[in-house]
């Protein structure tokens, strides 16, 4: 695999209380059960520099075509012994329960469970700084919606209201991160409250085209329109992760896999 690189973003927002000003968030999406040396080293040195107060992960910290799930579980244990850590279901947690891999996966859940990990799937968590809280959301999209383009169910979309009746309505007051394995539906995001969404699923086109960016989504379309980066629809921010790992596809050209450093400011 590529070396691994640190992306930047600092968000400002008048609603992240002051007790939250340059609180350190890092993403990490889509390891499909890759390995960054022995032990992840690699990985983990470049989340310890960072040192932040919390890490989120976005998805698919396995691969639903493999029985191998070892990395992944040993990345979480320790990281669970440094940071608090919040995690997201993805395509291919939801994959691996509907094919042969079924019942071997279903010890590897066992295991997340005994983990200091909160898994967040169509939850809520309050997180504290001082004596001030932000929003913490985590949404699992049905599986249905990654189908690939030349599936004969071609409907993708959410359902209406899918994100109001399995989160409730956000407090549009307060400041709400929302993290969703897939960034395709960032207008229902914006509309449903989400200051800032957290996605990965795209692995940033795994090719990028200079002056273009991302050529192919997971679904097997072309040039995806939230491929990598930073989008904002009104007063609402989403980044998409490219992830560290790949499934199918493993060659990632001009795309290299990337750890995720988020400054929140209060203004």
């Amino acid at each position: 695999m590529s070396k691994i690189e640190i992306t930047n973003y600092v968000i400002k927002n008048k609603k992240i209380p002051k007790d939250f000003h340059n609180y350190n968030i890092v993403q990490i999406s889509d390891l499909h059960n890759e390995s960054f040396g022995k032990g992840n080293i690699k990985l983990l040195d470049k989340i310890n520099k960072i040192n932040p107060q919390v890490i989120f992960i976005t998805g698919d910290l396995i691969d639903g075509d493999s029985k191998y799930f070892s990395n992944s579980l040993e990345l979480l244990k320790k990281l669970t012994e440094e940071y608090k850590v919040y995690y997201i279901t993805g395509n291919h947690e939801q994959k691996v329960l509907l094919g042969r891999y079924k019942d071997l996966y279903l010890k590897y859940f066992n295991e997340l469970k005994k983990l200091n990990a909160v898994h967040l799937d169509n939850d809520c968590v309050r997180l504290k700084s001082k004596d001030s809280y932000i929003n913490l959301y985590g949404l699992t999209i049905p599986f249905k919606c990654y189908n690939y383009l030349f599936n004969k169910d071609k409907n993708t979309d959410l359902e209406e209201n899918f994100i109001e009746e399995n989160l409730g309505k956000a407090n549009k007051d307060e400041y709400n991160i929302l993290l969703s394995h897939t960034p395709f539906y960032f207008e229902d995001y914006e509309k449903w409250g989400a200051d800032l969404t957290l996605a990965g699923h795209v692995h940033g086109g795994i090719i990028r085209l200079p002056f273009i960016g991302g050529l192919l989504s997971p679904n097997r379309t072309f040039f995806p329109k939230y491929d990598l980066g930073k989008f904002e629809i009104n007063n609402s921010v989403m980044i998409v992760s490219k992830g560290l790992g790949g499934s199918k596809v493993l060659v990632r050209i001009n795309c290299r896999p990337e750890v995720v450093n988020i400054i929140l400011k209060s203004e």
